[in-house]
């Protein structure tokens, strides 16, 4: 299955310094636009903004982009994107 979403490059020191996996940190960059910046999106995202990213990193595991955490965890800063049965 192809992905979905778009697959930008992300400085691996943009996802360190946000404390954020690199599949999220590529998620949020996938959805910005000129309305909402990667930074605006990592700050305070709107619930929709959540679920696209939820649903692309997922995508992402799924097409082989990025290897499944163990623990299905993907850290967004404090919070952690969680997808069940991503390892399976």
């Amino acid at each position: 299955m192809p992905s979905q979403f778009k697959t930008p490059r992300v400085s691996a020191d943009w996802a360190t310094s946000h404390e954020t996996h690199p599949a999220v940190a590529m998620a949020i960059h996938a959805i910005s636009d000129s309305r909402r910046s990667p930074e605006a999106i990592w700050e305070a995202p709107t619930l929709n903004e959540w679920d696209h990213v939820a649903t692309a990193v997922q995508n992402y595991v799924l097409n082989g982009v990025f290897e499944a955490e163990d623990d299905g965890r993907y850290p967004w800063g404090a919070e952690c994107i969680v997808i069940d049965g991503a390892a399976e």
